[in-house]
């Protein structure tokens, strides 16, 4: 957590504001004074694609577009984009919390919300627009003179200071920290600024100039002197207990951790050294130097939310990690990889992964199969699952995908939702195999011999006049593989190969070497037998 807010006080000072050396970084106390406006800018211009201001703001353009263009080609779809918005904006300007919470610090005679409210939505008869085209268009010219009063308050200076930040607040801030100052629910009107810096940045400046030569206790976390024990971990989130319920947790029931307000306004930047998506956060504890604790995790805030993209994914994290790791290889090539710690925060819960050597390698040898993946998923229980984070999750903690593997195999051939085919499934396997290889040196297969044991999977399946007949024993065979029995998996295979009068392939021989063989070569087989067929293996069986 130290790492994650030393990290986050350097981008929100920036570099050039601070004096970063090999462990430790210098920060003149000037920069503190008025922390609170850095702390907050940061926040609010870091975070903006995922701003609901942003949503709010987004139609400005195409509005200001057919005003130019005299509506010359304001269409039916145009009058369904602007109904759309207009519960957007109703959505967020009139029932969002964080707005409603702003407005009474506005000194403006606007009232927002009633200006809001004045636009109707409504929803044409079908031909309605044809017809009445002339009509409709005077009427949307009168909520574009409501929309444009609308879109001039919040360009106010006072608004996008205050807006923007506060949306924050409870989408990337509460994260890191909760239940103080302006996060505690007593406290959650009026003015943020002045409370984080009354509480925070003023309290610390205070400690500074006070002189601790009597004091008997000391900061747990940099030992400086403190004067009482005022300050528990209580307010970082999973760090700390509630000392009024809780007092079993301490040695003797008697609490010794405390930390100085220094240490308490630097554990409030934890927020901004974790990159966050919806809720979903990620830090790399890369903690060689400082130098390389701020590359790793800014080349993963740069590939999350400063790409040039429409609209950022929660899956765009750890597709932000695997670039970056895959980065920080390349620049490691001259060096034998080290050991890393993933630190995530997912559902209000820290997990932690020490990535070794072999799992590094692992991604990096199977960067171009992942980056296929991306897109591909299934539903499992009623919730969509992703290829691509599933896949990471376990190579981060250091477990093979034969299960995932099994999962999307038995989805498909039970008619679920499956929104992946025969090539993403051996894209699975690829890695998987590269995976085996780097934790237990198998011997893995080449590429071509893997879609030699689909091709066969495939074209017996095809012998088959039947399709309800192969499809059993595709069934059949993928039960024998979660079970890991090899003779009940060789019996039935056997069985259909003799009932078609076919020759066993040699390759089957090689499922008796080890467990992880007999399942790389299985689950291939499998999915020939299960998924479609390649663009030049001819068929209909599409998904």
């Amino acid at each position: 957590m130290e790492n994650a807010a030393i990290c986050g006080l350097v981008n929100i000072l920036g570099e050039d504001k601070v004096k970063i050396k090999d462990q430790s970084v210098e920060v003149p106390l000037e920069e503190l004074r008025n922390f609170e406006e850095k702390y907050f800018f940061y926040f609010a211009t870091q975070y903006k694609k995922l701003s609901s201001l942003t949503k709010v703001m987004a139609y400005e353009d195409e509005m200001n577009r057919h005003q130019q263009e005299n509506f010359a080609h304001f269409d039916e779809k145009a009058y369904d984009r602007l109904q759309k918005y207009i519960d957007v904006l109703n959505q967020y300007g009139v029932r969002g919390g964080s707005y409603l919470s702003v407005y009474p610090l506005i000194d403006s005679p606007v009232d927002i919300v009633a200006l809001i409210k004045q636009i109707k939505k409504e929803n044409l008869k079908k031909g309605e627009f044809e017809k009445n085209r002339e009509q409709v268009v005077e009427r949307v010219k009168n909520i574009y003179q409501i929309l444009t009063k609308i879109f001039a308050y919040y360009h106010r200076e006072d608004v996008q200071h205050y807006l923007p930040a506060k949306i924050q607040i409870y989408n990337v801030i509460n994260n890191g920290y909760n239940d103080v100052s302006f996060l505690n629910r007593q406290e959650s009107k009026g003015d943020f600024f002045e409370k984080y810096h009354d509480y925070f940045v003023e309290s610390m400046l205070s400690y500074l100039e006070e002189n601790h030569d009597k004091d008997k206790l000391s900061c747990t976390n940099c030992e400086r002197s403190i004067r009482k024990g005022e300050i528990p971990y209580t307010f970082i989130n999973n760090a700390g207990y509630d000392m009024g319920k809780k007092q079993s947790n301490a040695w003797s029931f008697t609490n010794d951790l405390f930390m100085c307000p220094v240490c308490r306004l630097l554990y409030t930047c934890i927020s901004a050294g974790f990159t966050y998506v919806y809720s979903q956060g990620l830090f790399v504890n890369d903690n060689h130097s400082v130098r390389t604790l701020l590359n790793v995790n800014t080349g993963i805030r740069l590939n999350v939310l400063s790409l040039n993209k429409t609209e950022v994914k929660a899956i765009d994290t750890y597709a932000a990690l695997i670039r970056t790791l895959q980065d920080s290889m390349n620049r490691q090539s001259h060096r034998e990889l080290q050991d890393i710690q993933i630190v995530r925060y997912e559902n209000k819960r820290y997990y932690f992964n020490l990535l070794p050597n072999h799992i590094l390698k692992t991604i990096d040898k199977s960067k171009d199969r992942l980056t296929e993946l991306f897109n591909a998923g299934f539903v499992l229980n009623g919730e969509y699952q992703n290829l691509y984070r599933e896949i990471v999750i376990r190579l981060m903690n250091n477990t093979n995908l034969f299960s995932l593997i099994h999962q999307v195999l038995r989805t498909k051939c039970t008619g679920g939702q499956v929104y992946a085919n025969s090539y993403h499934i051996m894209k699975m396997i690829e890695i998987n195999q590269n995976f085996l290889e780097e934790l237990i040196q198998m011997k893995g297969l080449e590429k071509d011999e893997l879609e030699k044991v689909r091709r066969d999977g495939y074209f017996l399946k095809k012998e088959y006049a039947n399709k309800n007949k192969a499809d059993s024993i595709g069934f059949r065979l993928l039960n024998a593989l979660k079970a890991n029995n090899k003779d009940a998996f060789m019996d039935m295979l056997l069985n259909s190969y003799m009932y078609l009068n076919k020759q066993v392939p040699k390759y089957f021989t090689d499922i008796f070497l080890d467990d992880e063989r007999f399942k790389t070569i299985g689950y291939c087989f499998v999915t020939g037998m299960i998924g479609e067929a390649y663009k030049n293996e001819g068929g209909n069986d599409n998904e």
